[in-house]
């Protein structure tokens, strides 16, 4: 995976007929239309996207919170294999500083996740 994150976000996975690189920059494509800053393609692997979210009253010690998009594309068989991972991540201010935590996935991550397999990997896996 890209980022290997926790195992408690939950994944989407799907098949393209595309190749990998074709399947990556359409993953990558999705995640912009969907408000994501994408800031890792890699033609080989997959994406990694993240957008702030805004809709949640914080905490008052969370600095922000956003959801986080992980995916990646293996070939398979012919077509290629999309695993789309959804997550939340927040940063708390503790007296170490601002301190990264992974939060369960909000509900709008796991449908973007679901959002970019429909777009990009029609195919169930």
């Amino acid at each position: 995976a890209c980022g290997g994150f926790k195992s408690d976000w939950p994944t989407v996975t799907g098949v393209s007929p595309q190749t990998v690189s074709v399947s990556v920059n359409c993953m990558a494509e999705q995640a912009k239309s969907l408000g994501y800053d994408v800031r890792v393609v890699d033609h080989k692997r997959g994406v990694e996207a993240t957008r702030n979210d805004t809709s949640d009253v914080r905490f008052v010690n969370e600095f922000r919170r956003f959801d986080v998009i992980s995916a990646t594309a293996k070939p398979e068989k012919g077509s290629t294999r999309i695993d789309v991972r959804a997550g939340t991540r927040s940063h708390y201010q503790t007296r170490r500083g601002t301190t990264p935590t992974d939060e369960p996935a909000s509900d709008a991550a796991k449908k973007d996740a679901q959002a970019i397999v429909t777009a990009c990997g029609g195919g169930t896996g």
